[in-house]
């Protein structure tokens, strides 16, 4: 039978398997899974590379394709139902010895469909993968890497092109054309290709040199698909990522507590949730730390995300004496001016800057 998912942003529709047979934004006409296709589909490659067994990625492992999926062992059945989440889960084998379980799950707020992954693997030499076919054009993909992203082709009409056969990435992938677009994004697999309209994430390996049981056992993984109008920087596919692999925590704290007298004396924070804000979407504020040489002062590391020059308020509740931007070795550089707990930056297309931020208890 056909298992329909649904909430304010998207539909998806799962067959017995959780493959995907039909994935539209909510109130769309747009189909993104490619027609006669299913997505969520799980391929095996052989993996023999010609030298270095654990490091290696051959290119003519790419003629070796073929259905990973060897038998259905549970098929997919609905686990939750309710107002805050859905979730389906299946179970199957692959390969000659290896075992996938995996919950599909869409929530109320985000607006991706969710694939929790379980694989017990025991395999030799083979490589696993996940495909998802689009109903997407475009000659190039884009592909996050730290503190920006890069552009590589879809085609392989040269030989240099024919060299990016597989690319890193961190948190996200993307494919899009004008007015739509489809970003796979993850929690920890960075291997990923696009071929013509196929997005593709590499999951597991089997090398056997020098250490013959690598990578066998239990993983656990997670990514995501996240259908979109406009370009990833508009629909917000940057931030969504972060959202899939650093998610909101709970902390239950007694009315005694030292952070519980913080919270409750800071009204901003009780209504906003948030120590720092910036106030510019392509601004992404990457890390608050203590600085290393200077027990008086905060660092906070920001980047660019989107490719264009943006100017950017970042505000806290916190009494900030005075702010200097840094080097990344934290060596003070300029001043920057502060007014009621905010401090105006302005940043070039992928610029990184650090703030190191004093606080007026310990201002010197």
């Amino acid at each position: 039978g056909v298992i329909r998912l649904r909430n304010q942003f998207l539909e998806a529709r799962l067959n017995s398997q959780c493959e995907l047979s039909s994935l539209k934004l909510l109130g769309g006409s747009k189909e993104f899974v490619a027609p006669d296709s299913l997505a969520n589909v799980f391929v095996m490659f052989d993996d023999i590379p010609l030298y270095w067994d654990a490091w290696d990625v051959m290119d003519y492992h790419l003629e070796t394709r073929k259905p990973a999926v060897k038998q259905l062992l549970e098929a997919a059945t609905i686990l939750e139902q309710g107002p805050l989440q859905a979730a389906v889960r299946v179970k199957f084998a692959v390969g000659s010895r290896s075992v996938v379980t995996q919950t599909v799950i869409i929530d109320a707020v985000h607006p991706y469909l969710k694939f929790d992954t379980q694989v017990e693997w025991r395999e030799d030499h083979k490589f696993l993968k996940v495909e998802f076919p689009a109903n997407i054009l475009s000659r190039k993909a884009t592909y996050e890497i730290q503190f920006g992203h890069v552009e590589r082709p879809t085609h392989f009409n040269t030989s240099w092109d024919w060299a990016k056969f597989e690319v890193y990435g961190h948190k996200w992938a993307d494919l899009s054309e004008h007015g739509h677009g489809l970003a796979l994004l993850n929690t920890c697999k960075y291997g990923h290709a696009v071929h013509g309209n196929v997005l593709r994430l590499s999951l597991l390996r089997a090398p056997k040199s020098p250490d013959p049981d690598a990578d066998m056992g239990l993983h656990h993984f997670t990514y995501a698909l996240m259908p979109h109008q406009g370009t990833f920087q508009e629909a917000g596919v940057v931030q969504q990522a972060y959202e899939l692999g650093s998610p909101l925590r709970m902390v239950v704290c007694s009315a005694e507590s030292k952070l519980s007298g913080v919270l409750s004396s800071q009204k901003s924070l009780m209504e906003t949730g948030s120590w720092f804000q910036v106030s510019c979407p392509a601004v992404i504020l990457e890390t608050v730390k203590r600085a290393e040489r200077r027990p008086d002062a905060l660092v906070l590391r920001l980047y660019e995300a989107y490719g264009g020059e943006a100017a950017v308020v970042v505000t806290t509740f916190l009494p900030v004496a005075r702010a200097v931007t840094c080097s990344a070795l934290e060596d003070e550089g300029p001043e920057l001016p502060i007014s009621g707990g905010t401090i105006q930056l302005v940043l070039k297309p992928f610029q990184i800057v650090s703030v190191m931020v004093f606080l007026k208890h310990h201002a010197k």
